[in-house]
């Protein structure tokens, strides 16, 4: 579980984040939709501890991001938007580098497990500078993965990734049973993989409920996207 309080960010003038309050279940899908600029990906960055927040507390499985912020991150998998690697690095070795920081055990398998699953296997020994964004998407993912997260923070997960990798993806989320927060645009993924969704516009909290009880008021989640735009 992943509780927000009171979470504020600005970026000189630009407010981020408006003292916002979410509260993210176990065994839920939670979706952040909105505009550019909105704060989704300033949220889910403060949650996994890449960022400080200016005021409030995000806390993870109990664990304070501010006080107890190693063991806090511990209970995290994050796939950014934009993935940061070592380009002269192998897909195979990146992904080693990752798991000695995290100290995982049995991490040649769950490499290779994962590799297969999401079709890369193939490449996982060219250098990373060689790879398409689907690609890097995918070793990312593998990264974030790996450790077997409760909680999982994916912004736009199935960016540059062909749709039978994107199905994959959406079929692991449906069947995890920890807390999944999705930073999207697309009401396409909300309505197959989310339980709940929030909407969000320059950083204030505009509309949240229920993905079905949504739809049924607006016709569709990219409706009730558009009507909350003003």
């Amino acid at each position: 579980m992943i509780v927000v309080e009171n979470l504020t960010k600005q970026y000189g003038k630009i407010v981020a984040l408006n003292n916002v309050n979410f509260t993210f279940n176990e065994k839920t899908v939670t979706a952040i939709m909105g505009e550019n600029g909105a704060g989704k990906t300033t949220l889910l960055k403060i949650c996994a501890g890449i960022i400080p927040s200016d005021n409030g507390n995000v806390t993870i499985d109990g664990f304070s991001i501010i006080k107890n912020s190693i063991a806090a991150r511990e209970k995290i998998g994050y796939l950014p938007e934009m993935p940061y690697m070592y380009e002269r690095l192998t897909g195979r070795e990146f992904l080693f580098y990752v798991a000695s920081l995290r100290k995982l055990e049995g991490a040649k398998e769950k490499i290779d497990e994962l590799s297969k699953l999401l079709g890369i296997s193939h490449f996982m020994d060219q250098e990373l500078g060689a790879y398409s964004k689907g690609m890097k998407q995918k070793i990312s993912l593998i990264s974030a993965i790996m450790h077997n997260p409760n909680n999982l923070l994916l912004d736009e997960p199935v960016w540059g990734l062909d749709p039978l990798t994107a199905r994959t993806l959406q079929k692991f989320i449906l069947e995890r049973k920890g807390t999944t927060i999705i930073a999207t645009h697309s009401p396409q993924l909300v309505e197959k993989v989310a339980n709940k969704v929030y909407f969000l516009m320059r950083g204030e909290l505009k509309l949240s409920g229920d993905v079905k009880e949504i739809i049924q008021k607006f016709g569709s989640i990219e409706e009730a996207y558009f009507s909350n735009q003003s």
